[in-house]
């Protein structure tokens, strides 16, 4: 879920008639359908707040980025990569045989 801010950003971004869906998706991190629904009302404002603290743009303050590895738009450290890597870690292990005790 979206926090609350982001959508609200969208909401004053599309009132203010300024920006394009495009424009306002690629500023704030979100999808152009997600901006489009906003705009049309299929979306309501509403979105997650953060507990006990006033609601800030934590993982939105730095605009998504090519990962290196995989090439898809993400906030940086990529999971998909991270669970990738975990996989291949875990299938080494796997391989490698187990010490036999001498009797």
């Amino acid at each position: 879920m979206l926090p609350l801010v982001v959508v609200q950003e969208v909401r004053q971004l599309l009132d203010e008639k300024v920006l394009s869906h495009r424009k306002i998706a690629n500023i704030l991190g979100v999808s152009r359908g997600t901006v489009g629904a906003i705009a049309s009302g299929r979306r309501g404002i509403y979105g997650s707040v953060p507990s006990s603290e006033e609601p800030t743009l934590c993982c939105f303050e730095m605009p998504p980025e090519r990962c290196p590895g995989c090439g898809s738009r993400v906030y940086m450290p990529c999971v998909l990569c991270s669970a990738r890597a975990y996989q291949q870690r875990r299938k080494q292990w796997q391989n490698i045989p187990s010490p036999r005790r001498v009797a």
